[in-house]
């Protein structure tokens, strides 16, 4: 009996999260390879508190071998073009893979060079180098002009720059140079999130602690020798110390394959993550085109569609929709956070902070470490 092959492009958080979930509702009859040249993964909603040194940063990254689970196959190397019609990939490394179902999770990558002047002296906290390069920053920092924030949309965890001026803002009260300081967050979007009442509690937040908030700057570029970033309406803001969240576009692989939109990202049915009309090619992750990209539901896409895939390999063919659901933790001042949780039909709802969501966003790396990615939760 021939085996049903399936590929997974992608071996970080969300294409693992995916072949453990198969891996675990399926038979011998079911090859699951993982395609990806990772030598490590990185839990990336802890760089928004590395810098503060709250988590030591060796405990945010695990080898990759070491998290997937056994019986999985693992080619290390990258996709170079994917040919849907053949139901064929190739790779870097010149050899051809062939696939049954094939489950694009790619990711996306940061293109700083996007925005003219984005150099070395700006500083970001969405990869392991600049976390700790921004760390070492924020160790001699003497206050002065500090502006945070994402360049453009999308880019990854809508709330993560909130949580890096609330950490921020902590840091330099225990240093004793708040005084001395000004916080500004810069964001491209209309408010500081799509809903109004979790952007009316972060805005609280804001004003309690005397940081600078302007919406709608979408930056245009960076001017090094005047300290100043500029938008795309002319505005300009100046600066002494830049944490500027790069932009983001979707993997090369998915431009070359003829697959993403002008950003690089794949359109999918957002009810059954398909790419197109090919009920064989499955999207999860950030690789997909939709405007929020968030770790909670890339692990909701991943469970999903492995499911999808048992019940179609084991002949149950289940037709539930993905309902869109997330839920997520993040800081807030005071020691305190706030859990959202929503889907398609509903939206995030929160009236207060409180000790116990602090803790659980404190933990969660050990719990994606132990059960999240492990395909357990």
């Amino acid at each position: 009996m021939n085996k049903i092959n399936v590929i997974i492009l992608g071996d970080a958080n969300t294409g693992i999260i995916t072949a453990n979930k198969l891996r675990m509702r399926t038979g011998n009859d079911v090859e699951i390879t993982i395609v990806g040249d990772s030598e490590k993964t990185y839990f990336k909603p802890e760089g928004v508190l590395i810098p503060f040194y709250g988590i030591d940063y060796r405990d945010t990254v695990k080898p990759t071998d070491s998290l997937i689970n056994y019986g999985i196959r693992r080619i290390k190397s990258k996709a170079k073009k994917i040919n849907p019609d053949n139901r064929q990939v190739i790779l870097e490394n010149g050899a051809i893979v062939e696939y049954d179902y094939l489950v694009i999770a790619t990711g996306d990558r940061l293109v700083p060079e996007n925005i003219p002047g984005y150099n070395s002296d700006v500083y970001h906290f969405y990869d392991m180098e600049h976390v700790i390069k921004l760390r070492e920053k924020l160790k001699s920092i003497k206050g002065g002009k500090i502006v945070v924030g994402p360049a453009s949309l999308p880019f990854q965890c809508p709330v993560a720059p909130e949580e890096f001026v609330f950490g921020l803002d902590a840091l330099l009260r225990k240093k004793g140079i708040r005084d001395k300081s000004e916080i500004t967050l810069i964001v491209p979007m209309d408010d500081v999130l799509p809903f109004k009442n979790v952007s009316d509690l972060e805005k609280k937040g804001f004003s309690d602690l005397g940081i600078n908030f302007v919406p709608k700057f979408k930056t245009q570029n960076v001017d090094s020798d005047k300290h100043a970033v500029i938008s795309e309406s002319g505005e300009s803001i100046d600066y002494d110390t830049l944490i500027l969240i790069p932009p983001h576009m979707g993997q090369k692989v998915v431009v070359e394959s003829g697959m993403g939109t002008g950003n690089g990202y794949i359109d999918v049915d957002k009810f059954t993550m398909r790419y197109r009309d090919y009920d064989n090619i499955y999207v999860v992750g950030d690789a997909a085109n939709f405007p929020m990209k968030v770790g909670a539901l890339g692990h909701s896409e991943a469970a999903y569609v492995a499911g999808r895939i048992a019940s179609d390999t084991d002949g149950t063919y289940n037709e539930d929709k993905f309902d869109g659901f997330m839920g997520c933790s993040s800081v807030y001042p005071g020691q305190t956070g706030f859990t959202l949780s929503f889907d398609y039909y509903s939206k995030p709802f929160v009236n207060f902070a409180s000790k116990t969501d602090y803790f659980l966003k404190y933990i969660s790396g050990d719990t994606y470490f132990s059960s999240i990615i492990r395909g357990i939760l």
